[in-house]
Order: structure tokens, then C-alpha cells, then sequence
């Protein structure tokens, strides 16, 4: 396959929101129907502006709580402050709809399967062809994201206090109340910068949306090329079904993974045969291979399986002569497979020398960050670790 030419293709502004998206989709599936190349695809809910409508919520429910304080009404105020942090971590971390899905479309992963007869165990490798733009950095949103639990306490805190001011007039005096309400305040400063953070793209206009290419696009076509390697005999997969899912949805909290996850996994249902995943994140940059020592959205963090980056660091050493580094923490579909219990892990490219983690979601995620070279070495190591698994 022509690196560059799916390249250019992919490295399209292509929200969740956005018909590009579905020309995207249209576009792969193209490829993978003239290349000859089986797939399926699975239809999910898509809920496309999630993380916006979280914002706007949080917004809402800060400024219903600083009422609720000036009113002094206890109860309300109790309700508000333990309403929001419930909403976010049941949509963040539980993944489950409360407020979010007001709007939705459907939306598509793309799933090539390769089976052999007996197969020992699969071997299921992710990337996502969605994109997204931000108005913070990757950095800038850390910051901010941070101090979100001492805003809930915060929240709470206030509640209690409101209570205890009803009954105490000592707590109802000028400087006290006033005091009070600058804390409430923040409050609705801090959840309008989280807003920005969510859902902020909404005031960028169209000439600074991301292009995608490194965030997810360089994976979605190393992926691609690794599919048409196999499909033509160029890869001994020996006794391993190997399974490649793209997914949309991956920038509005991993909702196209989730629903594969939960369809595959989620049901109580055990693979049948010893499964594992290998996440596609930022290839194709420059620098050394990296794996993710751990995987999470907010609060809940997975480890990184030991066995896959043994192998995974390998194959690229093998390939490429260099060492793998590792990376602290990262937000991506490799998440959803640790939460139900399938060993997984996420590689990348370290971005060194040059912009390393940062200027994703921007107009600097563009075809000039690609390296081709080093696109293709991610691509021969693929090919080594899943040969890895026909030696004893």
C-alpha cells in the first residue's frame, strides 16, 4: 500500500460531529474492498458532543450550587454539589449515558479479522480514524483537569457549610457570606475553563481544526498496510487469529472502542482463546518507540501488561536497533480492554527530537510531522511481534 497516498487521505479535519467522519469510514472501507481485504462492520451509538454537553452541564450545575449558596438552601445546595461529580464519573468512568445522549448518530468501526484453523490465542491491534481539535494543548488541559477533585471537594464543602449557616448567625455575617460566595465563584470560573477544555472547539473556526495525521492517522495506516501484508502472505501469523479494529468515536471518551469491548467482552462473556491487544497511539513521529505504563480516562488507571511489552520491545529493537522507552499515563481505547480484563498495551512514537506529546488537536498535527521511515520500521515491528509468537 502507498503510505503516503493513505496519508493524504487521512489527514483531513474528521470530528466526530463532522461528515468527514463517515467520508473517512467510506474512504477505508474503499481500500480494504479493492485491496481485497475481508471486514465487517459494527454500528454503535455515537454520542458526538459528549464531552461538550458534560461542559456545559458542569457549567450549569456550578452556577446552581452558587445560587443555592446565596439563597442558603441546605438541601439543594447538598443535591448540586454531589449531582456533578456522580454525572462525570458514571459518563467518564462508567460509561454510561446520563445526560449525553440527547444527541447521537450512528457510528462505525471497522473490524478485519484474520482466522487460521486451530488457533492457539488472537492478537487484536486498535487504532481510531476520528480526529479532534481542542482549544487547550494536551499540557495546558492537564493543568487544568487537575485541580477537578479539589473543585468537588470544594463543591461539597460549601453544601455542608450552607447548613451549618442556617442555624448559626455567626456564619451569616458580611465578610463570612461574602467570602463564601467568591469561593463559589471560582467555582463557576474553574468549571467554565473545564468547559473550554471539553468542549472549547466550538469558538475555533474551520481553518484551525487538527488534520489528524500523527492522532490516530499514521496508526489507522500502518494498520492498513500491516492488514494488506497478511491478506497477501507476507506475514506468518502461524497459529494466532489476528483481529484489527479502527474505531470512531476514540476523541469523545473511547465510545467506538467501548462498544466493541462490551459487545466482544462485556456480557460476561471469556474470549474463547487467549486474547490480547496491542493500541496504536501517535506513530509515525519522530523518535524511538514508547509504550504507556498505564491507561485510564480521570481517576481509574490500568498497568500496562508486562508480556506484551516484552515482546513489543523485541521486536522493535530487532527492527529498528533501538531501545523502547516508556511514557507515564495516557487517555486511549487500550483503556477499555484493561477494564475488561484483556491484557493490552499502548505504543507510540516519542515525538523526540521536536514536539514530543504536544501540539496534538492543533493545526501542528499535520503531514509535516510524519516520518515515513519511522512509520514503516512500527510497521516491520507489528510484523516481528506477531511472528514472535511461532517461536517456542
Amino acid at each position: 500500500m502507498d503510505l503516503l497516498e493513505i496519508l493524504k487521505h487521512l489527514s483531513i479535519p474528521r470530528p466526530n460531529q463532522s461528515e468527514a467522519l463517515s467520508e473517512t469510514a467510506n474512504y477505508i472501507k474503499a481500500l480494504l474492498t479493492n485491496s481485497g481485504i475481508p471486514f465487517v462492520i459494527q454500528e454503535f451509538t455515537l454520542r458526538p458532543y459528549m464531552q461538550l454537553i458534560l461542559g456545559i452541564t458542569a457549567v450549569l450545575l456550578a452556577a446552581l450550587l452558587f445560587l443555592c449558596i446565596y439563597k442558603r438552601w441546605p438541601v439543594p445546595a447538598l443535591i448540586t454539589a454531589l449531582a456533578l461529580p456522580i454525572i462525570l464519573f458514571v459518563e467518564f468512568e462508567g460509561f454510561v449515558p446520563l445526560v449525553t445522549s440527547i444527541i447521537t448518530r450512528t457510528g462505525e468501526n471497522i473490524i478485519i479479522n484474520f482466522n487460521v484453523p486451530n488457533p492457539a490465542r488472537e492478537l487484536v491491534f486498535a487504532a481510531h480514524y476520528d480526529s479532534k481539535t481542542d482549544f487547550f494543548d494536551h499540557i495546558q488541559r492537564s493543568r487544568i483537569y487537575a485541580f477537578i477533585p479539589l473543585a468537588f471537594i470544594l463543591g461539597l464543602g460549601l453544601a455542608i457549610f450552607t447548613f451549618f449557616s442556617k442555624r448559626n448567625a455567626m456564619l451569616r455575617k458580611k465578610i463570612v457570606t461574602t467570602i463564601t460566595l467568591i469561593i463559589a465563584g471560582s467555582l463557576i470560573v474553574f468549571w467554565g475553563l473545564v468547559f473550554l477544555g471539553f468542549g472549547g472547539y466550538i469558538f475555533l473556526p474551520a481553518n484551525q481544526q487538527s488534520y489528524g495525521s500523527v492522532d490516530d492517522g499514521a496508526s489507522v495506516a500502518a494498520l492498513l498496510a500491516l492488514s494488506k501484508d497478511i491478506k497477501d502472505g507476507k506475514v506468518n501469523i502461524g497459529h494466532s487469529n489476528v483481529t484489527v479494529v479502527l474505531t470512531s468515536g476514540e476523541e469523545v471518551t473511547l465510545q467506538g472502542a467501548d462498544a466493541y469491548v462490551k459487545e466482544r467482552f462485556g456480557r460476561g462473556s471469556k474470549p474463547p482463546l487467549p486474547t490480547s491487544m496491542v493500541n496504536l497511539e501517535l506513530i509515525g513521529q519522530n523518535g524511538t518507540m514508547t509504550y504507556w505504563k498505564k491507561d485510564g480516562v480521570f481517576f481509574i488507571y490500568y498497568d500496562a501488561d508486562p508480556e506484551l511489552v516484552s515482546r513489543l520491545g523485541k521486536a522493535w529493537n530487532s527492527e529498528s536497533g533501538l531501545v523502547m522507552e516508556s511514557r507515564e499515563r495516557l487517555t486511549d481505547d487500550g483503556q477499555r480492554f484493561m477494564a475488561a480484563g484483556i491484557p493490552a498495551v499502548t505504543i507510540s512514537n516519542s515525538g523526540l527530537p521536536g514536539l514530543g506529546e504536544t501540539a496534538f488537536h492543533s493545526t501542528r498535527d499535520d503531514l509535516a510531522r510524519i516520518k515515513i521511515d519511522n512509520l514503516k520500521l512500527m510497521i516491520g515491528t507489528l510484523k516481528r511481534y506477531i511472528e514472535g509468537y511461532n517461536t517456542r
